[in-house]
């Protein structure tokens, strides 16, 4: 609803306005108030509940000057008025000179309408309706024998009996007026909408704004700008007075007309750290001042730290931690002392060692253990995906970079492990192209998403696994060597459970407890005696073939004790192919013709995999036998 007053002079016009308005195409949008009141009585009234004020001549001078934020529309007096006045004076009167007195902007075209009819005019325009009566005195006095004018000049033509006669104001005036005042009404609106709109962006930005004029005065600031230096008002104040170390890059960036941003500095009377940005402001091809950035370095820490908080809640964080990894053997002592250590450098670290060795129960250890650790840790199985797909998952692609895409791209591992850890297992097993990419997003710690033309910076430390030496790949061209030396800066061997005899038991005991947690049913019993023949296994899966045994022993149990040989057949279970074929095995051993009893030992469990038993019975020994054997040569 657009809520308009109108202020007339004489009750005619009133109804002029009344019969406009009932007729108006846009009648449901208005709502108008009619007062009949002349200037003096004008300066009395308040138009601030109104969208937009209508009235004549000095009524809307008036009203413009006391009221400055409320738009006020003239009902500007028209030509055909002024015409259609003169000849009602010269046919009522007879009037040969006729003075034209008022505050509305056609008077002077009076004159020319005047000689058209054979009349001769005499304008009087006063600054104020104060003088109108000196004005109508004046013409009196110059011998005018008629005069028009407005209705407070009327008053005054009738006083010095001046024969008079009021301009009055047309329909079609009264239509323009009221349509000038809707659009006007519409434009402020809009107007302020905007002005609001980008009062609350700026008010709301977490960043402190300033925008300084070319004379260096402080024009508009932010409310994190009033909070970054607590001062109460800085309006017209110089930048060089409030912010003296701010001044030469506005000065800079004045005198260039280019942005200038990544300036770091200390506000003063404050601990606030802030990087700044200087963006010139121009209009028509002249810089009209310089918008200044500050963004508190602090919150923005904070932020980050909020967005890693997030993607930790979504799952990239490391579960474990080097508490968690047990064992009793000095070996894994020294391993994790070691890995301690290397978990405070910055540096990248590869794990290597067998499978099933713990090298992702090490790597969240690292991390855990590191100053990132409050930031993601994000892990991905470089052997489980095809290259086209790992590139994909490592650095991410833009909506459209391939069929199958994502609305929006999607964030490649890099960027989700930005501030925090990224562990690459089994990095041997990536392809060359890969490599390549991996090798300059190392070095240049930036990425380019698939399809994309620009780059991201990142902040990643990589931990990286394999089963396999890269060096070795790299003698055979299957891995670069500048990409090994990238990986195999800080290197952790994981021992084999075989080189962990002590730990084999508690392992297998804990892993024994777990399962009874899993299925909340009690852990049978295992004599140490028995436990022994677990220590006589060569365990070439390491902990995951232990995992194994431990899931066998659970599902063969019979009663609350396990057995040694409950533990001998969860731990070789029948083999159709060795079965078969251990006869010929056997054979091929002894026709090897191999020159040493160890020779020949080393060769059955080759053949056999590892698995003692196989190799005990190719050899046409028992088991006890093989081992102690085996602790002989070492």
């Amino acid at each position: 609803m657009i809520r308009l007053l109108f202020i007339v002079p004489y009750p005619e016009l009133e109804k002029t306005i009344r019969y406009i308005l009932e007729n108006h195409p846009e009648k449901g949008r208005i709502s108008a108030d009619v007062l009949v009141r002349s200037v003096d009585e004008v300066e009395r009234l308040s138009v601030t509940s109104y969208d937009a004020a209508i009235a004549r001549g000095y009524s809307a001078r008036l009203l413009r000057s006391a009221f400055p934020h409320t738009p006020v529309v003239d009902m500007v007096i028209s030509g055909y008025d002024i015409m259609r006045t003169v000849m009602e004076c010269k046919n009522a009167y007879g009037a040969k000179r006729i003075a034209v007195c008022g505050f509305f902007g056609k008077i002077y075209e009076a004159a020319a309408l005047g000689r058209e009819f054979g009349c001769e005019m005499e304008l009087y325009s006063p600054d104020t309706y104060r003088e109108l009566e000196k004005n109508v005195e004046e013409a009196k006095r110059n011998g005018c024998d008629a005069l028009i004018g407005g209705f407070s000049s009327g008053r005054y033509a009738q006083k010095y009996q001046l024969p008079f006669r009021l301009i009055r104001t047309g329909e079609d005036t009264v239509f323009l007026a009221l349509n000038e005042a809707i659009r006007t009404v519409e434009e402020v609106r809009k107007e302020r909408l905007r002005s609001e709109t980008y009062k609350t962006i700026i008010d709301s930005s977490k960043n402190g704004i300033l925008f300084v004029d070319c004379r260096g005065a402080i024009q508009v600031r932010n409310h994190t700008a009033r909070a970054m230096n607590r001062q109460d008002s800085l309006m017209n104040k110089l930048l060089k007075e409030v912010f003296p170390l701010l001044y030469p890059a506005y000065k800079e960036a004045l005198a260039s007309g280019q942005e200038i941003g990544g300036r770091i500095f200390k506000l003063p009377g404050s601990q606030i750290t802030v990087s700044v940005s200087f963006t010139p402001v121009i209009v028509n091809n002249t810089i009209s001042g310089i918008v200044i950035l500050m963004s508190d370095i602090t919150q923005v820490q904070k932020l980050e730290g909020q967005i890693r908080r997030t993607l930790s809640q979504k799952g990239l964080q490391a579960k474990y931690t080097f508490e968690d990894i047990i064992h009793e053997s000095e070996i894994m002592d020294a391993t994790i002392e070691t890995a301690r250590r290397y978990a405070l450098s910055e540096s990248n670290v590869i794990l290597v060692g067998e499978t099933g060795t713990g090298k992702e129960l090490f790597a969240q250890s690292i991390h855990n253990a590191s100053n990132r650790k409050s930031g993601p840790f994000v892990a991905i199985n470089c052997a489980a995906l095809p290259e086209n797909l790992l590139e994909s998952e490592l650095f991410g692609y833009v909506e459209g970079a391939f069929t199958g895409t994502v609305k929006g791209g999607k964030m490649g591992l890099f960027e989700q492990a930005h501030g925090g850890t990224l562990f690459l297992d089994e990095i041997g097993e990536i392809s060359m192209a890969i490599q390549t990419k991996l090798l300059r997003a190392l070095q240049e710690r930036e990425i380019r998403r698939i399809g994309d033309n620009k780059v991201i910076s990142v902040d990643v430390r990589i931990v990286s696994a394999t089963n396999k030496s890269i060096h070795k790949l790299a003698e055979q061209g299957l891995f670069r060597r500048d990409l090994a030396y990238r990986l195999d800066v800080l290197r952790i061997f994981l021992p084999p459970l075989r080189k962990r005899g002590e730990d084999i038991s508690l392992l297998f005991l804990r892993l024994l407890q777990q399962l009874g947690r899993e299925q909340n049913c009690p852990v049978p019993r295992v004599e140490a005696a028995d436990l022994k023949i677990l220590r006589e296994h060569s365990f070439l899966g390491n902990v995951r073939e232990l995992q194994n045994v431990a899931e066998r022993v659970w599902a063969l149990r019979n009663g609350g004790r396990i057995t040694a040989r409950e533990l001998a057949a969860a731990m070789e279970p029948p083999d159709l192919e060795m079965d078969a074929d251990t006869g010929k095995e056997r054979e091929k051993v002894l026709e090897e013709g191999l020159p040493d009893e160890r020779a020949m030992i080393q060769q059955a469990l080759a053949l056999c995999r590892g698995n003692q038993t196989k190799a005990a019975k190719m050899l046409g020994i028992d088991r006890s036998t093989l081992w102690r054997k085996m602790k002989k040569y070492g």
